[in-house]
């Protein structure tokens, strides 16, 4: 693989499609992280069909252009009900300095001594 390349996953060729059939952004965006996440934190099997899973995306492809605001009212559901981890606040860490977030683990890692060990 060439380094300039990047992987793509079945999640990215999803949204690439979504958007040349018209999708908007966000909803193709949407559209992703539900295929995404149900198959990266192992959703139940009874809703993988409803992430693509079981034809390629094609069920939210046609269902993302003939009824926009249910594919996203039933996406955002899905989303709620299976999502397992907690958002990630990136915003939050770019604005935290290279310097404090090493204090900060350099302090993680000292090791305090033991009664035992303070003895000469």
């Amino acid at each position: 693989m060439v380094a300039t390349e990047e992987m793509l996953f079945e999640w990215d060729a999803w949204k690439t499609r979504a958007r040349a059939l018209g999708i908007t952004e966000d909803l193709a965006e949407l559209g992703k992280k539900v295929m995404r996440d149900a198959y990266m934190q192992r959703w139940p099997e009874a809703v993988l069909s409803d992430c693509g899973w079981d034809d390629d995306g094609f069920g939210m492809l046609a269902l993302a252009r003939a009824k926009p605001a249910e594919a996203r009212r039933d996406w955002e559901l899905l989303y709620a009900r299976h999502h397992r981890r907690p958002a990630c606040p990136v915003e939050a860490s770019q604005h935290r300095s290279n310097k404090t977030m090493v204090r900060a683990a350099a302090s993680m890692l000292a090791r305090t001594r033991k009664p035992e060990e303070s003895r000469p």
